[in-house]
């Protein structure tokens, strides 16, 4: 499978070199991209730039890993402000409102309309979140959803059918397979701030106000205008006192090892861990996954919102034949065969529809179903582009999840974190709209 498809990748890079040529042969174009993914993810990128640079004479991408996608969009701050910024950079969802407002940013829609970049075949709802003021502001690269991965064999043991749906499913699952002397507990769970979010957007309950930010900017954080939020901190508190989730911290690294080594029926985590999930599992377990659950069988669920990230260009002025560089890599990353290569390599879904037709993709899907959960998913989650955008978002999760991980060990109630959370989260937000205008 794998010279498959680097035999139609290669094919792909001589149609581009041919093309790459004649536009760039005496530009010599250099430019650097900023990203923040290391490991496999880190080599797939390493791998998009060098078959993108051998294909495309006279331009040269350097690929520059600069940590964490918070460090990154730190650096890229402190960068900008000395004029030593990149010319793109790959930046996760929870900065797409302060890249919006920045002013760093030529918004990829003007390198769509320029350069008629075909974008009618990628997934619209990854569009939706990305599409700020009617225009698109950043091409999505990788992209993730939260997912439900269980033990297949531990829940047939206990006799469950099907695949678990709502956190009262997870409860009743907990239950029986402690038990039953299965598991130490029913399920793991690490960082809260997504998982927390996911909740919300599967009502339409938005986070912070003027449609979650998106019709104008956010004033203020609308986590205790309803119940919503409140029904599920109490959930998960219960869940807690009860052993049903896994008391070994917050850490994800230290919860998906957990689940991995069958300690517990459950775990929470992004879809682009599938790959690893697998990997690490082995021959141990059937591995499941399901849709990432609903609070309860009556709450409506209206799918969930994106995570991953999507490159910037970054507006340098440094004239058209950079523009017309970065108009190529654009094009280049969302092609079917670069969209394969990072979803059977490692667990984000293609953003192009185009790139299901493929053989490697049809075979992946074959060999490992669990993929086609994920993608169901995202085709049924129409409140995605409903996802919060706020300034201060990265600020603001750490905000809630601190407040929330304090009531899961006893030193907040419910209603004070989530009060707490929407005290510190309206300070953030009102001293960003004073510095921005």
């Amino acid at each position: 499978m794998k010279k498959t498809l680097i035999t139609l990748l290669l094919a792909v890079a001589l149609l581009a070199s041919a093309l790459g040529t004649a536009a760039f042969a005496e530009e010599n174009v250099h430019l650097v991209f900023w990203h923040g993914m290391s490991g496999t993810n880190g080599e797939i990128i390493d791998y998009i730039v060098r078959t993108f640079n051998e294909s495309h004479p006279g331009i040269e991408i350097e690929a520059q890993y600069q940590g964490s996608y918070e460090e990154s969009i730190n650096k890229l701050k402190a960068a900008m402000r000395t004029g030593d910024g990149p010319d793109m950079i790959q930046i996760y969802e929870a900065g797409t409102r302060f890249m919006v407002d920045s002013g760093f940013v030529n918004p990829v829609q003007n390198l769509i309309d320029k350069y008629s970049i075909d974008v009618s075949h990628l997934e619209e709802h990854i569009l939706d979140y990305y599409t700020v003021n009617d225009q698109l502001y950043s091409m999505p690269l990788n992209t993730s959803i939260p997912v439900l991965y269980y033990n297949a064999d531990m829940l047939r043991a206990i006799g469950f059918e099907g695949k678990p749906q709502t956190w009262d499913d997870i409860i009743d699952i907990s239950i029986k397979v402690r038990e039953a002397g299965l598991a130490d507990s029913g399920i793991a769970v690490s960082n809260f701030a997504w998982w927390f979010e996911q909740v919300l957007v599967q009502q339409r309950y938005p986070m912070v106000d003027n449609d979650n930010g998106r019709s104008a900017a956010a004033t203020r954080c609308t986590l205790m205008d309803g119940d919503v939020a409140l029904k599920m901190a109490n959930k998960w508190l219960d869940m807690y006192k009860n052993g049903y989730i896994a008391n070994i911290g917050f850490n994800t690294a230290d919860n998906n090892a957990y689940f991995w080594a069958g300690q517990t029926a459950m775990a929470v985590d992004s879809s682009g861990g599938l790959r690893n999930f697998l990997t690490n599992i082995g021959d141990s377990f059937e591995l499941g996954v399901a849709f990432f659950p609903a609070v309860d069988a009556e709450s409506p669920n209206g799918g969930v919102t994106l995570g991953g990230a999507s490159i910037y260009m970054i507006n340098n002025d440094k004239g058209e034949a950079y523009e017309k560089a970065v108009a190529e890599f654009i094009r280049y990353i969302i092609t079917p065969e670069i969209q394969s290569y990072f979803h059977v390599n490692s667990g984000y879904f293609p953003v192009t529809t185009e790139a299901y037709e493929l053989d490697e993709v049809k075979q992946n899907l074959e060999k490992y179903p669990q993929f086609q959960t994920i993608v169901d998913q995202l085709h049924l989650s129409e409140n995605m582009g409903f996802g919060a955008i706020y300034g201060t978002m990265v600020e603001g999760r750490a905000v809630y999840v601190g407040y929330l991980q304090q009531m899961l060990l006893g030193e907040l109630t419910p209603e004070e974190a989530l009060n707490k959370s929407v005290e510190d989260v309206n300070v953030l937000i009102e001293d960003y709209n004073l510095a921005n205008g």
